[in-house]
C-alpha cells in the first residue's frame, strides 16, 4: 500500500512535469510572407511542447490547427499600394524612385503599429503573457509588448546577424573578417576589401540608425506612452536572445555571444510531408527529372512582361526535363511537360529526388531549403538581398545568375544548358548539403531549447552582454580613447612648457654667472 501511494506520487508529478507551459506570445507584422514562413515553425514547435501560444501575424493560417495554438491573422494591411507598386517593380526590373522608397519604408514601419491597434489584437492586452517572440521587420518598437506585457523578449531575424541585431544583443562587428550584409567579399578579404568594408558597414550603420530615428522611435511614442511604460531605450535592453538565419558552413564563421543563436534551416522540414497527389504524380513520372521554378512569395511571374513570359514558355516547350511553375495566373497554350500552381509546397517540392535544378529569385529561405536538400539554383534576383544572396552562392560554385534585365532568348538559353548540364554545381552543392545537415540537433529543436531555456531563467539577463548598457561612444570607447589623448596631449604640453622653464632657468643661471665673471 505504502508502495502504491508512492507510484501514485510519482505519477502526478511526471504529469506536472508534461502539462508545465509558459504563455508566449508571437508578433509577425511582415509583408513578406516568405518571413513568416521561416519564423513560424518554431511557434508551432512550442505549442507542440505544450506552450500556450498565441500567434499574429498577417497571413491566413495555411498549417493544421494545433492544441495550445492559437492563430489571430489580421491581414487588412498586406496589399496597401505602396506595397503592390513594390512588388510589381521588382518583376518589371524597373527601380523605384527615391520618393516612393521613403513613402514604403514609412508603411512597413507603421505596420506593427496597426496590428497592435486592431480590434482583433486589442483584446490581447488584458491579457498575461511570459514571452514576447518578435519577428523583426524594422519594428523594434513592438518590443514595447515585452514592456507592457513585463515578459523577456526574444527576436528572429529572417536574415543573417547585422547592425540591429548585433546592437540588441550587444555583439561586436567584426569589420576585419565579416562582410557587410549588402557585399559578398571572399575571405579573408584584401586590404582594400577592408577599407571598403568599413564604408559598408558605416552605410549600414547610418541607415538602420537613421531609419529607427525617423521611422522606429516615434512610433514607440505613439504607441507605449512615456508616462505609462519604459523608455524605448529600456526595451531594446530587454532583448533576452536573438536567432539568426545563417550557419557557420555557408559563412565566413562569426564571433557570437551566447544569447545570438544560429539556427538558419529551423523551417526545414526533419522529414517532407506527403505532396499533393497531381504534383506528385507530375514530379515522380518524370523520367528525365524536374526543373522547379518560383519567384517567391513577394514577387509574382503573372507580374512578368509578356516577352519575359514567353522566353521561358518558349524555351521550357523544347526540354526533355518537364517544369514545375509557381504561376499566380492561369496561363494559355502550356507546353505538356510544364504544370504551374498559384501557390506550391517549396520545401516538400525541393526534397523529392527528381528535382534537377530550382530558378530562384534567390530568397533567403529558398536558398536555405535548396542547399539543405542539394539543388542547384539558377538565379533571377529581383530586389533587396537577393543580388548579395545570388552572388554568394555563384560565389560558392552552385548558382548560375541571370540578371532580370539580360534575360532573352539567347541568355536564358545558356544560363538554363550551363545550369542543368554542368555537373560541377550538383556536385559542389551535394558537399554543401553534407556540411549543412551535419550538426547535434536539427536547428528547429535547438531555437525551441533556447527559447525554453529563456523561459525557465526568467529571461537568461545572465547571458547577455554589458555592451547592451553602452551607449555608441561608450561601446567603441571613443570616450576613453578621447580621455587618453586629452591626457596625452596635456602631458605632452605640460612637459614642453617644464622643459622650456628648465631651460630657461639654467640658461639664466649661467648667463648671470658669466656675467659675474
Amino acid at each position: 500500500m505504502k508502495l502504491h501511494g508512492y507510484c501514485i506520487v510519482i505519477l502526478c508529478l511526471i504529469q506536472l512535469d508534461i502539462v508545465w507551459c509558459a504563455k508566449i506570445l508571437g508578433f509577425f507584422a511582415t509583408v513578406s510572407q516568405s518571413h513568416f514562413i521561416v519564423e513560424e515553425p518554431v511557434m508551432r514547435e512550442l505549442a507542440k511542447r505544450g506552450h500556450d501560444v498565441t500567434v499574429v501575424t498577417s497571413y491566413k493560417q495555411s498549417g493544421e490547427p494545433l492544441k495550445n495554438y492559437r492563430y489571430i491573422d489580421i491581414p487588412d494591411f498586406i496589399n496597401r499600394p505602396e506595397i503592390e507598386s513594390f512588388r510589381t517593380s521588382a518583376t518589371s526590373g524597373n527601380s523605384i524612385g527615391l520618393a516612393q522608397r521613403y513613402t514604403m519604408m514609412k508603411e512597413l514601419s507603421r505596420m506593427s503599429l496597426d496590428l497592435m491597434n486592431h480590434d482583433k489584437f486589442l483584446p490581447l492586452k488584458n491579457e498575461t503573457f511570459d514571452l514576447l517572440v518578435l519577428g523583426w521587420f524594422m519594428n523594434d518598437y513592438a518590443l514595447g509588448l515585452s514592456g507592457h506585457f513585463k515578459c523577456p523578449s526574444v527576436i528572429i531575424s529572417p536574415n543573417v546577424n547585422f547592425y540591429t541585431m548585433r546592437k540588441l544583443a550587444g555583439n561586436p562587428s567584426s569589420i576585419s573578417t565579416i562582410p557587410g550584409i549588402m557585399v559578398d567579399y571572399a575571405t579573408p578579404m584584401t586590404f582594400f576589401q577592408r577599407l571598403k568594408n568599413i564604408g559598408y558597414y558605416l552605410i549600414e550603420f547610418a541607415f538602420l540608425e537613421g531609419a529607427n530615428q525617423v521611422f522606429v522611435a516615434p512610433l514607440y511614442t505613439e504607441a507605449f506612452p512615456p508616462n505609462q511604460y519604459p523608455t524605448y531605450d529600456e526595451v531594446l535592453r530587454n532583448v533576452s536572445l536573438i536567432l539568426v538565419s545563417q550557419h557557420f558552413s555557408g559563412r565566413t564563421p562569426e564571433p557570437l555571444l551566447p544569447n545570438v543563436i544560429e539556427v538558419e534551416g529551423m523551417h526545414v522540414k526533419k522529414e517532407p510531408s506527403p505532396l499533393p497527389e497531381d504534383i506528385k504524380a507530375f514530379l515522380d513520372g518524370a523520367a528525365e527529372g524536374v526543373i522547379f521554378f518560383s519567384l517567391g512569395s513577394n514577387a509574382r511571374s503573372s507580374d512578368l512582361s509578356e516577352e519575359r513570359i514567353a522566353v521561358f514558355v518558349n524555351k521550357f516547350r523544347g526540354l526533355k526535363q518537364r517544369v514545375l511553375w509557381k504561376f499566380e495566373t492561369d496561363l494559355p497554350d502550356l507546353p505538356d511537360n510544364v504544370k504551374i500552381g498559384k501557390w506550391l509546397p517549396q520545401d516538400d517540392i525541393l526534397a523529392h529526388p527528381n528535382i534537377k535544378l530550382f530558378i530562384s529569385h534567390c530568397g533567403k529561405g529558398g536558398i536555405t531549403e535548396a542547399k539543405y536538400h542539394g539543388v542547384p539554383i539558377l538565379g533571377i534576383p529581383l530586389f533587396a538581398d537577393q543580388f548579395v544572396n545570388a552572388e554568394h552562392i555563384a560565389e560558392e560554385g552552385w548558382a548560375k545568375v541571370l540578371p532580370l534585365n539580360d534575360l532573352n532568348p539567347e541568355s536564358f538559353s545558356s544560363a538554363l544548358a550551363e545550369a542543368l548540364n554542368n555537373p560541377s554545381y550538383g556536385n559542389v552543392v551535394k558537399k554543401l548539403s553534407n556540411l549543412n545537415r551535419d550538426r547535434p540537433e536539427h536547428p528547429l529543436d535547438k531555437a525551441a531549447f533556447w527559447i525554453e531555456y529563456v523561459i525557465r531563467h526568467n529571461g537568461a539577463k545572465h547571458m547577455q552582454s554589458p555592451a547592451v548598457h553602452l551607449n555608441v561612444l561608450q561601446f567603441y570607447m571613443v570616450d576613453t580613447i578621447s580621455f587618453i589623448l586629452a591626457a596625452l596631449y596635456v602631458t605632452i604640453k605640460l612637459t614642453k612648457f617644464l622643459f622650456k622653464l628648465i631651460l630657461r632657468k639654467v640658461f639664466r643661471r649661467g648667463h648671470e654667472k658669466s656675467k659675474k665673471e
